[in-house]
């Protein structure tokens, strides 16, 4: 009875993916309830239980994990971004979100590429620290 109520078994998602259907999951790393490797692990089972990583990440689905954010939001972190944008962007014109940029009252002026699982994002080594543009998702 268990798996039919916690969520946590329910993997295979190859009926809703194979409808079209789209899932964005975003989880702050320094989340004090819930561990962002619990979210990672979900992640990683779901993929290989629909079809495996490489068909769910360009069909169906993609993961950000947020550095420095708490639960839902806060923190030291830049924890706005709109996810709403990326999955209308993907199912209306069929652009999958590699990354999205992110800003936030902690630190003024600051952007950055929140990227797709497993990528992260890395300094191109030139450019306006400050600035999403001189970041890349490696």
């Amino acid at each position: 009875m268990e798996r039919l109520t916690n969520t946590a078994y329910w993997t295979n998602l190859s009926s809703y993916f194979g409808h079209g259907g789209k899932l964005l999951f975003y989880h702050g790393v320094s989340d004090p309830w819930f561990s962002a490797h619990d979210t990672v692990n979900y992640y990683e089972r779901m993929a290989a239980d629909s079809g495996g990583m490489e068909l769910v990440r360009e069909k169906s689905s993609r993961a950000f994990l947020v550095p420095g954010m708490g639960h839902c939001s806060s923190g030291a972190t830049l924890d706005r971004f709109d996810l709403l944008s990326a999955v209308v962007n993907w199912v209306e014109d069929g652009k999958a979100p590699d990354a999205v940029v992110a800003t936030g009252p902690a630190f003024p002026g600051r952007t950055r590429p929140l990227c797709a699982y497993p990528q992260h994002a890395q300094y191109k080594g030139q450019g306006d620290p400050e600035s999403a543009a001189s970041f890349e998702c490696k």
